[in-house]
């Protein structure tokens, strides 16, 4: 598995560790960042593989933050990421939003481990729009409680 450069965007300092702390065992290059603010700043000097975004964050959301930014890196992976339901819901809202959509997955908090691992496994791959349905797949059974997920491809 080669080295991804990953954005991390979670303003819950301890799950932000936690899930860098996890990228970093499994030899990935993550950036952390707990608001937008920081996150452009950090964009300014990466060009991330993949995202990992909080949705709602203490200044702005993430589902605009990924509209706004995916334009300029067309081939980066967004992960938004939320602990409320309603805010899942407003994730969802993308498929509405015309025009050219990046190729993005919608989780609930918390994000288990091995659904990251699949998401990383999917980076860089030609096929992706097509994997992703089936990255997520185990997320999707009408028995998980753990993650809510929804696709959209660009």
């Amino acid at each position: 598995m080669s080295q991804q450069q990953i954005l991390v965007i979670e303003d819950d300092a301890a799950l932000r560790t936690e899930i860098i702390e996890f990228l970093v065992r499994r030899r990935h290059r993550p950036t952390g960042c707990g608001t937008l603010a920081e996150a452009t700043a950090a964009l300014e000097i990466m060009i991330p593989d993949a995202v990992l975004s909080d949705i709602n964050l203490p200044d702005g959301d993430g589902v605009n933050f990924c509209m706004h930014n995916a334009p300029r890196f067309p081939a980066t992976m967004w992960l938004l990421m939320s602990g409320n339901d309603d805010l899942v819901r407003l994730g969802g809202q993308l498929k509405g939003i015309g025009g050219a959509k990046p190729t993005f997955a919608i989780v609930e908090k918390p994000v288990p481990l091995r659904l990251l691992d699949r998401f990383i496994a999917g980076i860089g791959s030609a096929r992706f729009p097509r994997q992703a349905r089936r990255w997520m797949e185990p997320c999707l059974t009408p028995s998980s409680r753990t993650c809510s997920c929804r696709t959209e491809t660009a």
